[in-house]
């Protein structure tokens, strides 16, 4: 399932412990005293638990994996880390990488990375018009939705910090968000009132940026990223999960 940079020591818990039922320590190694030893009903209760508790971290990371295996402006809503990948049009009815895409908003999408330092995201002042900026973790719940409801619509810099970073200070003015887990998804959003209101939005696309906090007040270099031909880029990341055996999908 990918390096999931070791974030939630619950998962780690739990996979050890469906690694040890599915071994056959408990299931087909020799008897132990009878007070320790699990029931069959009990190891199959504690292994769906666990599939259920670990299915959005697994389900995320792959689709962390696909979207960001892709050179900036080859495909739509798709890039290298760290960096806005804006939908200037409302997509097709073919698009599927959000389900129910909304029909009334431009899309500007990013993941971050910051398993080595937080990331500032920076928002355009938008005059008054209706954006979000909503911020999953990889469990898929939104920690944080900077934008017209909660921050309002002047420029903002946002100090996306990770779990466990030690550092002291963060450049002034921004507003720190700490993230239960080193990567996130941004799934930004500029409200549009149709294609002849497009340029508008466009502009203001054009604003959301993503900067790693050692390149802040520098010249940012542009964001890259090295094309993994071992990951799959055709296969839905459900339809891969959902067929994924025991071993692999618990790795």
């Amino acid at each position: 399932m990918g390096s999931l940079g070791g974030f939630v020591l619950q998962s780690h818990f739990i996979t050890l412990t469906v690694g040890l039922l599915l071994s056959g320590g408990y299931l087909n190694g020799p008897a132990v005293a009878a007070e320790d030893a699990l029931t069959k009903e009990e190891a199959a209760a504690i292994g769906v638990d666990a599939y259920l508790y670990l299915y959005p971290l697994v389900t995320m990371n792959l689709t962390r994996e696909q979207a960001t295996n892709v050179e900036a402006g080859k495909t739509m809503g798709r890039g290298p880390a760290n960096m806005f990948t804006n939908v200037p049009q409302f997509p097709t009815a073919e698009f599927r990488d959000v389900v129910r895409p909304n029909f009334d908003t431009l899309y500007s999408v990013a993941w971050l990375d910051m398993t080595k330092e937080p990331m500032i995201v920076s928002a355009p002042d938008t005059n008054g018009r209706y954006y979000l900026l909503p911020m999953l973790d990889m469990w898929t719940d939104v920690f944080a939705s900077p934008g017209w409801r909660t921050t309002g619509t002047a420029k903002a810099d946002f100090a996306v910090v990770p779990p466990g970073w030690t550092g002291k200070e963060l450049p002034a003015g921004t507003q720190r968000i700490d993230a239960p887990t080193p990567y996130v998804w941004v799934i930004g959003r500029t409200k549009t009132d149709g294609p002849s209101d497009y340029d508008a939005v466009h502009k203001i696309q054009a604003g959301y940026t993503v900067t790693p906090l050692s390149q802040w007040g520098k010249t940012a270099e542009p964001a890259k990223v090295t094309i993994d031909p071992d990951i799959d880029m055709k296969t839905p990341p459900k339809k891969t999960v959902d067929g994924m055996a025991a071993e692999d999908f618990f790795a």
